[in-house]
Order: C-alpha cells, then sequence, then structure tokens
C-alpha cells in the first residue's frame, strides 16, 4: 500500500477511535467523508453505500470527463480497511457559491456565468450513461407523496421527452470551482445522467429554494430559460416530478413539506 494511502487508512476511522472528525476533512455528508489527501481528494463512504454504486459513480465521472468537459479527474477506485473510496485530483480554487457570497452586488454576473457553464454540459452526451428519466421514476415510487399523487407523476414522466443532453444532477454554485487562473470545473457527478435539459433546470431552481436563496432561484430561473431558448412553462412542468424525486432523499421537515407541496401540483401554471 502506498505512503498515502496508509495515512488516508489512519484518518478514516478517527471519527469512530477518538470521536474526532479527520483534520482535513472538506465536506461531511450522511455515511461519508470527503478529505484532502496532498493533491488529491478522497471520498470516502460509510457501510450503507453499496460497492456497486460507487463504481458506477466512479464511472459516470470518468464518462463525464470523457466528453471533454473540465472535470476533476477520477485517480483510482480503492479500499482502505472497511472502506471504499474514489480518489479525484484537487481543484485549486474557491467555490462559485462562496464567491457569490463574498461579492453579493454581482449576483447577476454570477449567474449568468453559473447558467453558461449548465448549457455547455448541456451540449455534451454519451453513449453509454443511464437516463434521468429512469432514475427519477424511481425515486418518485420512494418518494413519500401519496399514491394518488405518485401514480399521475409516473404517467406524466412517461409523456416528457427522455432526452439526451448531459445533465450534471446536482448543479448548484457548491459544485463548480473557479480556479485562481479564472477557469472553471465542475464536481460531484454522481448524480450525472442524459435526460431534458429542462429537467436538470428544474431541479437546480429547487436547490437554490431549499437553501433560501429564493431571489437567486427566480433569477437563475430567467437566465436559463433565456438561454436555453425555451418558455418557462417547460421547465415548470418538470417542478412536481423532481420535487417528489428529490423528497425521496434526506430533507429536513420545512424542505420536505415544500417539496411535497410542489410535488402535489401536478397540472403546474
Amino acid at each position: 500500500m502506498k505512503k498515502t494511502e496508509k495515512a488516508a487508512e489512519k484518518k478514516v476511522p478517527a471519527k469512530k477511535r477518538a470521536g474526532r472528525k479527520p483534520a482535513n476533512i472538506l465536506l461531511e455528508r450522511t455515511d461519508k467523508f470527503i478529505c484532502r489527501d496532498k493533491d488529491t481528494v478522497l471520498k470516502i463512504f460509510g457501510p450503507s453505500y453499496k460497492v456497486s454504486l460507487i463504481l458506477n459513480e466512479a464511472m459516470n465521472e470518468a464518462r463525464a470527463a470523457e466528453t471533454g468537459l473540465p472535470v476533476a479527474k477520477v485517480l483510482e477506485v480503492l479500499k482502505l480497511r472497511d472502506h471504499w473510496c474514489i480518489r479525484r485530483e484537487f481543484i485549486e480554487g474557491e467555490t462559485l457559491a462562496d464567491v457569490m457570497a463574498k461579492d453579493k452586488k454581482n449576483l447577476a454576473k454570477y449567474l449568468k456565468q453559473f447558467v453558461a457553464i449548465q448549457c455547455e454540459i448541456f451540449t455534451k452526451t454519451s453513449e453509454r450513461m443511464g437516463n434521468l428519466a429512469d432514475k427519477l421514476d424511481k425515486q418518485i415510487s420512494a418518494s413519500p407523496v401519496d399514491k394518488v399523487t405518485r401514480y399521475d407523476l409516473h404517467m406524466k414522466l412517461q409523456s416528457f421527452p427522455r432526452g439526451t443532453s448531459l445533465c450534471h444532477g446536482d448543479f448548484n454554485p457548491t459544485n463548480v470551482i473557479i480556479t485562481p487562473k479564472g477557469d472553471w470545473r465542475v464536481i460531484d457527478w454522481s448524480h450525472v445522467r442524459l435526460g431534458d435539459p429542462c429537467a436538470d433546470v428544474a431541479r437546480t431552481y429547487l436547490l437554490f429554494w431549499l437553501s433560501g436563496h429564493v431571489a437567486a432561484a427566480e433569477k437563475y430561473m430567467s437566465l436559463a430559460c433565456e438561454a436555453l431558448k425555451v418558455p418557462l412553462r417547460e421547465v415548470q412542468k418538470w417542478l412536481p416530478i423532481v420535487a417528489a424525486a428529490e423528497a425521496s432523499r434526506e430533507q429536513t421537515d420545512k424542505n420536505r413539506d415544500l417539496l411535497l407541496h410542489w410535488a402535489s401540483v401536478v397540472d403546474y401554471e
């Protein structure tokens, strides 16, 4: 085992052994950590994650990189003690979310940049990647929405175009890194699928709302529709479906209620 892997291995169980988080932790989510390891980043998964899903995440990120997009490269998938990990290159810079928070008066400028990046992603596709509609269909089945509404949403989803555009699936300013040179990199492609760009825009809109940035959400929606040259209703019709799918994930009580409200409006106007 490489020296850097041994160092990382010691950090993985640190929380359990000493009741402390690793000193180099960058982000913590339910049953997973993201840690800095010199010039790389380790995404460390807990026992609730299936190995097949971890391998599929690494594969999808590699496929996204093959489209030519500036993506943090996957370097290896490895196992440290009982923890499966994905090692990626470390990207120096600030997240667009941090940049926007420090320069609020230029929010519109950053949102335009944000939309331009997302639209560039939409121009790509991949022959061997799953479709977003299939994922949304499964998430709706697992959502806390009532049975009748779930049926209506399933039927509505079947009537929508499946699409072949690359959709990040979790496109928000925390997943865009601006480098010291002013270039951009998009990270965290674990939810990437092929689909209709309007569905991906609908989810990003909801993510702004769920994070409490309502004004930014509305401005983003307007800019995205303008960039894609689609009427607002083309994105709005996806909101109930995306809201129900998002409700299948872990949420605060407030956000779950908000998502269930959106999901219940099957004929969104």
